[in-house]
């Protein structure tokens, strides 16, 4: 079978996991809330003015550290906006370890099955376990 196709059925695979659909879930019901997404909106403008100051090679000052630490703050207490970063890490962990097989298996040293080091028995000397 072709690499390609294979390629394919593991797109499709994960487009169907409860991960991504989790995913998708909250960042729906994050948008869908005016204070949710004012505060996503707010973080992004605080980032633009925190890259625009390092591409000048300037310091950003402290009120935009204490804008952006307060944004943060609000961010980590709204429980649409938590639940949508809880969810985008729980997808990352799977493309984690989806490239570590895929790492693997290239690089010919076999290694963790999915499920990480109790599935291998260690035999990858705890790269899986690594985040």
């Amino acid at each position: 079978m072709s690499v390609l196709v294979k390629a394919l059925e593991l797109g499709t695979a994960l487009s169907q996991c409860e991960e991504l659909r989790n995913l998708r879930e909250a960042e729906q019901a994050m948008f869908a809330d005016s204070e949710a997404r004012a505060l996503i909106e707010e973080f992004h403008q605080c980032r633009q003015e925190l890259e625009f100051a390092r591409v000048r090679g300037m310091q950003p000052g402290p009120e935009l550290q204490q804008a952006i630490g307060s944004v943060q703050a609000r961010m980590g207490a709204n429980p649409l906006v938590r639940r949508f970063f809880e969810a985008q890490e729980q997808f990352s962990r799977i493309l984690q370890e989806i490239n570590q097989i895929l790492n693997h298996a290239i690089s010919g040293q076999g290694g963790c099955e999915p499920g990480g080091c109790s599935a291998c028995g260690g035999g990858c000397g705890g790269e899986c376990d690594e985040d």
